[in-house]
């Protein structure tokens, strides 16, 4: 038969089946039956067993207590939803009653242990039209929290790149958890529907399925409405954007039936347009590094290496500003105004080495101000970090002072947003105790008359009992006497058998023992009972007037989030300024044409990853359009040529990374750089697959490729290396031609495009605005040199033979390959240089390849020449006749 308290526990569960129940037991949070199995599994805790009557044993795992969120974070991380069953009764007569307080989720935690402090955890919502994509317009909207902090932000798009822009930003927010409704998943007859689900899954998003309701366009609008307390959404800019709301309606809904403490911290809702910044996609991120190694870290980090650009910039002292810091360099930005701002406060903060040293002083070792104050207004705030919040307040006004002789109008502006929130400080200050003085107590003495009364008839009421021990002893002249305590029986005086003679009258038995017996007084019962109700009555008290002083301290959360993003925001500039005086950064000029000048550049993570080795540093000019409009002389795409391991993918990085850098707002690793702005960086580099799509690595590079054609425009930045490697040599070299000419002709965007085809260099002669250049390489001694500079005119030599000599590949094998090079064709005009001088002769014309053909059949020793070597040269031959036909030569 099921007992209460079994039955107590089914009956929550029920309402819980898709998440594990930690089901509070006095000191333990329980798990049972299959939660049981996993948690043990998952946990590495022990699994043991319950009886529940004669034929009820379930299995049974349990943490303490006061592990909790040590133990939902490692099951939240592996993906599992947690319901914590807390007792919201005290322990007594009859069944305890519990209740499921929160659900835990990757996208709604905010205990300190289960969220990351250099990051946000976003939970994001995705709302789809139905209508709309059979209309063939199709508009999705965007919603997403960080519940830790409270900032709340939505965007809508339409038309026909909606769905590339949506993914363009879940790349770039990469929230830890995705709402969509149930019915989204269902398989859909467009082929936007069918690209939205494609996207979600390259994104590798961690998706939460909610019912339709949430999603509802009215119903949501209703929702927002009143949790803001307005009539409309206007004052928010969503009155236009039903699917941006239906979104945002969506996350209150969810964090209502999750945690509902959470939907208190969502006091603004703020629309943005993805039009006013520079949009690069999940690859791009990737390709240049700039938040995580494109590697798994343990394959490129080695002791104190940086290996992605935000490791290179975080000098920051906060956790606020290393979030903000993230997320400024996966936003930048198209507006040359407010990038010029910035850039006037890094200015200033740089040529400024006092103020920096003060600055990093004020903000050295204080209390994430932001997430202090998200729980704060949640109601979970502890006394510890409430005090953390007091004491990080206490230095803005350091801050302020420091700012006070201020030139530029960003810093100014940042101070006047600088509240100390000095009220707030003082009603912590004067409330909160002290853990380190006052163990077990919230609120310090003098706070509230009726908890002081308490308190000291408590403290006197234990005095009493402290001193009774002697004062009984003396009393009764019983020296082995004792006054003790135990759970069960309360206080007592214990005497042993051989003094019972000597027992007062008064004392009354309450238990006997093997070597004496225990008594109590009706003065020790009066004051027992003064001590165990005086506890209750201080916790009960003390926890309304906690709750009561966070709820008045609540009121300010606005004031105080505003106060953290004007910390976190001069903590970034700060640390923008540091970086810049560090490495020798200069401060780029930004300009609205589609120039592109940068002088000795270098590439700000391969730099630091030198330990102290001289990087070289390289150029480019792109030319821009005049100020009418006109197009400007000179190149507009630079076609790289040379061997791997000589620079190419460092130099091509590296030109995207000072661009990414200059449209943040930051100093760039250059002596100098001139910067027409750009709309989009696209990337194509690297070998990659995604098997699990279909998706083969010449595909993929195809699909990527066809991405970049289709929605570069003028005014974007494109990197394209080795287009068309993964097929033969006729297809891969057509197609790199015919990707070059569409470049030029119909895009005309700033173009970098490496290749192994040297053919491609006669292009140059074609395309005005083509310019070759080459990894500068010497050869000594018949090996390769690779001096990374990128200098004028194309290579002719890929150095295969010596990179994979370089490799480690057995000496057999090399020298087979150089014999089988050398019988098979005469290169055509090798260009040799040393490292203090370089030929820049161009590529030999067409017209001599009728001279190279001649030369190599010249060569041939036919006498001594073996079938499969005879075959050798003529597939060799007659793969250069088709290289030269795909080309036009003759």
């Amino acid at each position: 038969m099921t007992t209460p308290a079994r039955k107590q526990y089914l009956d929550i569960k029920a309402q819980h089946q898709d998440a594990i129940l930690l089901y509070q037991v006095g000191d333990f949070f329980e798990t049972f039956d299959e939660d049981a199995t996993i948690a043990a599994r998952e946990l590495h805790i022990a699994l043991t067993s319950r009886s529940y009557g004669p034929h009820e044993v379930v299995p049974l795992a349990g943490v303490p207590v006061h592990a909790l969120e040590t133990y939902a974070a490692r099951l939240v991380a592996r993906g599992y939803r947690v319901a914590v069953c807390e007792q919201v009764s005290p322990p007594g007569r009859g069944l305890v009653q519990r209740e499921v307080t929160r659900i835990l989720t990757p996208g709604t935690v905010t205990e300190p242990a289960m969220v990351p402090t250099g990051r946000d955890n976003y939970l994001a919502a995705v709302a789809h039209s139905p209508a709309s994509r059979r209309a063939q317009t199709p508009a999705v909207g965007l919603a997403y929290v960080e519940p830790s902090t409270g900032a709340f932000a939505c965007a809508q798009w339409d038309g026909a790149g909606a769905e590339d822009a949506l993914l363009a930003e879940l790349d770039r927010i990469a929230p830890a958890e995705v709402l969509m409704a149930d019915d989204s998943w269902h398989d859909g007859t467009s082929d936007g529907h069918a690209h939205g689900e494609a996207a979600l899954h390259l994104a590798d998003l961690h998706v939460t399925t909610c019912p339709q309701s949430y999603f509802d366009g009215e119903g949501a609008r209703i929702r927002l409405c009143r949790h803001f307390g307005v009539p409309t959404l206007a004052a928010f800019g969503c009155e236009d954007a039903p699917l941006a709301a239906a979104a945002a309606g969506a996350l209150l809904a969810y964090l209502q039936r999750m945690n509902p403490a959470l939907v208190k911290s969502l006091a603004d809702l703020r629309r943005y347009d993805t039009g006013d910044t520079v949009r690069l996609d999940g690859r791009t991120w990737r390709a240049l590094e700039v938040v995580e190694p494109h590697r798994p870290p343990g394959e490129r980090r080695g002791p104190q290496r940086t290996a992605t650009l935000l490791d290179v910039l975080d000098c920051t002292q906060t956790a606020m500003g290393a979030r903000l810091l993230r997320r400024t360099l996966l936003q930048p930005l198209r507006d040359r105004a407010e990038l010029q701002r910035r850039l006037d406060a890094v200015d200033e903060l740089h040529r400024s080495p006092d103020v920096r040293e003060r600055l990093a002083a004020v903000f050295r070792g204080m209390g994430d101000l932001g997430r202090l104050a998200g729980r704060l207004v949640q109601g979970t705030a502890t006394t510890r970090e409430l005090l953390a919040l007091a004491a990080a307040l206490a230095r803005v006004p350091d801050a302020v002072q420091i700012l006070t002789s201020a030139d530029s109008a960003p810093l100014r502006e940042l101070r006047a947003a600088l509240d100390p929130c000095a009220d707030v400080r003082a009603a912590i200050e004067s409330a909160v105790a002290d853990p380190a003085h006052s163990p077990g107590r919230l609120l310090r003495d003098d706070y509230d008359a009726e908890l002081d009364e308490l308190v000291r008839s408590s403290a006197e009421a234990r005095a009493w009992i402290a001193a009774l021990e002697p004062r009984e002893r003396e009393r009764t002249g019983i020296k082995s006497l004792k006054v003790g305590y135990n759970k069960v029986f309360g206080y007592y005086i214990e005497v042993s058998h051989a003094n019972r003679a000597r027992v007062p009258d008064d004392y009354q038995r309450r238990q006997t023992l093997t070597n004496g017996e225990r008594y109590v007084t009706e003065d020790l019962k009066r004051f027992e009972s003064l001590v165990l109700h005086a506890e209750e009555q201080i916790e009960a008290l003390e926890r309304r007037l906690y709750i009561r002083l966070l709820d008045d301290l609540a009121r300010h959360g606005p004031r105080l989030q505003r106060t953290a993003a004007a910390l976190a925001q001069l903590d970034v500039w700060l640390a923008l300024a540091e970086t810049a005086m560090r490495y020798g950064y200069v401060r780029p000029e930004l300009c609205d044409t589609t120039e592109l000048d940068i002088r000795g550049g270098r590439h700000p993570i391969v730099e630091r990853r030198l330990d102290g080795a001289q990087f070289t540093a390289n150029g480019l000019s792109f030319a821009g359009t005049e100020a009418d409009g006109a197009e400007g002389e000179g190149m507009r795409v630079m076609l790289l040529t040379g061997p791997n391991m000589a620079g190419k993918s460092t130099f091509l990085r590296q030109v995207a990374l000072i661009v990414l850098l200059a449209q943040i707002g930051s100093f760039v690793p250059a002596d100098s750089a001139r910067i027409g702005l750009v709309d989009r960086i696209f990337t194509r580099v690297g070998a990659e697959d995604d098997l699990a799509a279909g998706l083969s690595t010449f595909m993929l590079e195809m699909v990527e490729t066809a991405y970049i054609l289709r929605h570069a425009t003028e005014r974007s930045l494109i990197v394209l290396d080795e287009v068309g490697r993964g097929t033969s040599t006729r297809d891969g070299l057509a197609i790199a031609r015919a990707v070059l000419e569409h470049i030029h002709d119909r895009v005309g965007a700033r173009t970098l495009f490496a290749t192994h085809f040297h053919e491609l260099a006669a292009l140059a002669e074609d395309l005005p605005h083509v310019a070759v250049y080459r990894m500068d390489v010497a050869e000594r001694d018949g090996e390769a040199v690779f001096l990374h500079r990128v200098v004028p005119g194309a290579s002719d030599e890929s150095y295969g033979v010596q990179v994979a000599r370089m490799a480690g590949v057995p000496a057999s094998v090399t020298e087979r390959a150089r014999d089988l090079l050398a019988t098979a064709l005469v290169p055509a005009a090798r260009i040799r240089e040393t490292q203090a001088t370089y030929d820049a002769r161009p590529v030999a014309p067409a017209r001599h390849d009728d001279r190279e053909f001649a030369c190599a059949l010249a060569g041939l020793d036919i006498a001594s020449t073996t079938p499969i070597e005879a075959l050798n040269i003529l597939y060799a031959l007659h793969q250069r006749a088709v290289s030269l036909l795909a080309m036009g030569g003759g």
